[in-house]
């Protein structure tokens, strides 16, 4: 767990180093050329209302002082887009030559000087259009000058140029251009160039704190963060430890556990799981150990009976007639009766018991034997197991006509409530007080037993249900005993 917490930790740090130096880095890299070159832009447009010449040397001048030291250089480019000059330095901090020609431009600045070479190497780059337009208008064979206005372009309407530069100079490395146009017909271009942030001076500065600052705090980021990995995984440690002694405990039959209180909700929660299961696996030994006693005595009892019988008519107690053999019939058919409810029973807990639904009109489809003795009220269509259904009904108005009112028949209704057909069986009596768990084998106990009943009606019509992705209530009301079967998505009529 400490490594996995450590690992975790690295790897962040690591994404985060990475978005700092890659993304956010390049990201400002962008953002310093576009802004340089902004400000550029506005400190030419308030340097025109100081020009006092509008020939071409006034006008580079002018823009050359313009410039900031955040301004490494500037290229010059005639009307056509050709290279012709240049002044200052690339962005990575090299000189860019310029040649030296008897018609290159005059150009004057205090803080940028120009590099004359006589042998320039050149290199191919694409020029993307102007930004910024320096439109100069004039009149009169002695041109005079009306207006100089600087003004952005707005419609890209500017061809991208492919010109040779100095190979010192890369496609990057310009940050915006100034076109100087002349009546409306293009006169030359001014491309700006701005120092990268690794070398302007303040910026490099910065940076270089803060990689010292870094490189610093780094290691003692990665002290602390593993020291507070150790705690918190020596903290929950503790926690796994109680959650596997108690799986222990429970794997070798001891249900009573008792977690400590867990220091993470994810711990806690897992430790109460631990505990219901503990609770959960301990009521179901209960409950097995319960079901043995009850069904031994099920069906001891009517075993027993048969065995007083037959020891009677052999020690001649009891004579060996009519009599004596209904009786005996009698015991070994309430045996018979229990094993197979139990068997049933089972069967309707195994795998291969499945409900094969057949859709059915009631009560037409109830056959005759089922329904003997009850009032039938309503009509529905259901779509279910038609032995399932009965046997369920069979076991339900058995109850009824046993433990009701002997004058007064069991009443049958069928009705529709809410989207589901309802199968309702009524019977004039009481529950039982405290009301026992009547979907569980045997839960009457002793009860059942002395008025005859088994205790596996109820448990096999709720295993019914189940099988059908229905349900069974049960409830008093008025001195009657409802008990009602739900079945889903079916389709029934309200009874008239």
């Amino acid at each position: 767990m400490f490594l996995s917490i450590a690992l975790i930790i690295f790897v962040l740090v690591m994404v985060q180093i990475a978005m700092v130096f890659v993304g956010n880095y390049r990201f400002l890299a962008e953002n310093w050329k576009r802004e340089v070159f902004e400000e550029f832009a506005s400190s030419v447009r308030r340097a025109i209302q100081r020009i006092g010449s509008a020939d071409n040397d006034a006008v580079i001048s002018m823009i050359a002082d313009s410039s900031s030291e955040r301004v490494s250089g500037l290229i010059l480019r005639n009307g056509d887009g050709d290279f012709v000059a240049s002044l200052g330095f690339s962005p990575d901090g090299e000189e860019v030559p310029s040649p030296r020609e008897a018609d290159s431009p005059r150009i004057t600045s205090g803080r940028m000087s120009a590099f004359y070479q006589k042998k320039i190497d050149y290199k191919e780059v694409r020029i993307a259009p102007a930004r910024y337009e320096l439109a100069i208008a004039a009149s009169g064979e002695l041109p005079f000058v009306q207006s100089i206005d600087f003004r952005p372009i707005t419609a890209r309407t500017q061809p991208s140029f492919r010109v040779s530069l100095p190979a010192v100079l890369t496609d990057q490395d310009i940050a915006g251009t100034i076109m100087i146009s002349f009546n409306g017909e293009p006169q030359g271009y001014i491309d700006v160039l701005v120092y990268k942030l690794s070398l302007y001076a303040p910026t490099a500065f910065a940076l270089r704190e803060i990689i010292v600052v870094f490189i610093i705090s780094l290691p003692l980021s990665f002290l602390i963060a593993l020291l507070l990995a150790a705690l918190y995984s020596k903290r929950t440690e503790r926690g796994v430890r109680d959650i596997q002694m108690a799986l222990q405990k429970l794997s070798a039959g001891d249900f009573d556990i008792r977690l400590p209180r867990q220091n993470t909700v994810e711990m806690s929660e897992i430790a109460s799981s631990i505990e219901t299961l503990a609770m959960d696996l301990k009521r179901h030994q209960q409950s097995r150990k319960e079901w043995i006693r009850n069904i031994s005595h099920d069906l001891n009892t009517p075993l027993a009976s048969i065995q007083l019988l037959v020891d009677g008519a052999i020690d001649g107690i009891f004579p060996v007639d009519q009599e004596f053999l209904d009786k005996l019939k009698t015991e070994v058919g309430t045996l018979a009766a229990r094993i197979s409810s139990v068997r049933y029973y089972s069967y309707l807990l195994s795998p291969d018991a499945e409900a094969r639904k057949e859709h059915m009109s009631l009560p037409a489809a109830f056959p005759g034997d089922i329904i003997e003795g009850c009032t039938v009220d309503g009509d529905a269509e259901l779509d279910a197991d038609p032995q399932l259904l009965w046997r369920a009904m069979k076991e339900i108005v058995e109850n009824a006509k046993e433990y009701g009112d002997p004058a007064e028949s069991p009443f049958v209704k069928l009705y529709r409530g809410l989207g589901n057909g309802v199968i309702e069986v009524r019977n004039h009596g009481s529950l039982p007080k405290p009301l026992p768990q009547f979907f569980e084998p045997w839960a009457r106990g002793d009860d059942s037993r002395t008025e005859g009943g088994s205790g596996m009606g109820l448990p096999i019509v709720y295993q019914i249900m189940d099988l059908h992705g229905g349900s069974i209530t049960i409830g008093e009301k008025g001195g009657y005993v409802y008990v009602s079967l739900i079945f889903p998505d079916a389709s029934s009529a309200l009874p008239s």
